[in-house]
Parts: C-alpha cells; structure tokens; sequence
C-alpha cells in the first residue's frame, strides 16, 4: 500500500459517498504527493492540483455540515421511498 497517490493511480469520481475516514486518507496520500512532486519534479501535476482541490471542497463542505456527510446515493434514495 503506497502512502501517495500519482496521477495515474483511479481517484473516486464522487468523494460524497466516501464515509469522511476514506476521505481524510485521500487527502492526506494527495498531500504526500504534492510534496513529492514539489521535492522530485519540481512542479506539481495539474491532475494532484485539482484532486486536492476537490478534496479541499469536500472537506470544508463537510465542516460546514457535518451532519449530512457522507451523502450516499443508496440511502438517500432509500429514504426517498419510504416517505
């Protein structure tokens, strides 16, 4: 298991549905690969750029409303069908 996660490696395309611990350890892997970017290369990925932004959304969402994190599909929809 890799501490970072490179440009080529899958990154989910709904972070909402992640429980907020699969979150916090995606942020953290896009945060080791910045600065492995930054130490090696010398410049960073756009692709590593706009996964911490997305990431960075995410979480400040989140800290803005705890309560309705994580967003998953199939509960909601559950829900929906039971009102």
């Amino acid at each position: 298991m890799s501490t970072r996660l490179t440009p080529s490696e899958d990154f989910p395309q709904d972070l909402t549905t992640l429980g907020l611990s699969e979150v916090e350890v995606l942020n953290s892997k896009i945060h080791r690969e910045l600065d492995y970017e930054y130490t090696h290369d010398g410049e960073l990925s756009m692709e590593t750029e706009v996964r911490h932004e997305e990431l960075t959304e995410e979480l400040d969402r989140r800290d803005q409303q705890p309560e309705s994190a994580p967003v998953r599909p199939e509960v909601t929809e559950a829900a929906r069908r039971s009102s």
